[in-house]
């Protein structure tokens, strides 16, 4: 682990996909929406060097829009619920130096405050990652994302209070990474 991060993956298939899922798991806990310093860390432990200062600067970007757009202040930081979740992986090339895997993340973001201008809502998103063996492990160089698959929402179930996903994220640990 470097930062929180795992780090050290097999020079193979297998060790870029487990590579890829945790870099992008890493990217979508509530610290690295909302603490700047534990996202350039984060960072620095997952990508390429000639690759961070970009990927900095586009997260950074990103992360405050996100915050923006949900009411999060920094007097309401512990309100915002992320996570995600991988659902299923894809390798779309593969060389011993170079790997393209996508990854498709089920997720959660949102405030968990009555008058947030939104709630705790699902997100389906594919990720596509392109990572490279550089120093003696995977690294990624560039991260793009598409929406979906989405899955139908059967209506089956109401949807859960703000208080009830308080006390679930507080409750909750995130999973381990994998591998």
């Amino acid at each position: 682990m470097v930062n929180g991060v795992p780090v050290g993956y097999a020079h193979n298939q297998a060790g870029a996909v487990q590579a890829a899922v945790n870099y992008q798991v890493a990217r979508s806990s509530a610290a690295y929406f909302t603490d700047e310093k534990a996202r350039h860390a984060t960072l620095t432990a997952m990508m390429t060097s000639q690759s961070q200062e970009r990927q900095i600067r586009n997260d950074d970007t990103g992360m405050q829009q996100v915050l923006t757009s949900l009411g999060v202040t920094a007097g309401s930081e512990d309100e915002l619920v992320a996570r995600g979740a991988a659902m299923g992986t894809r390798v779309t090339t593969y060389t011993d130096q170079v790997a393209t895997v996508d990854v498709w993340m089920a997720g959660l973001v949102g405030v968990t405050d009555k008058n947030a201008p939104m709630p705790v809502s699902a997100s389906w998103t594919t990720y596509t990652l392109t990572l490279q063996w550089q120093s003696g492990d995977w690294k990624l160089s560039a991260i793009t994302s598409v929406n979906g698959p989405t899955p139908l929402d059967t209506g089956s179930d109401s949807p859960t209070s703000v208080d009830e996903f308080r006390t679930a994220d507080r409750e909750f640990n995130a999973p381990p990474y994998v591998g």
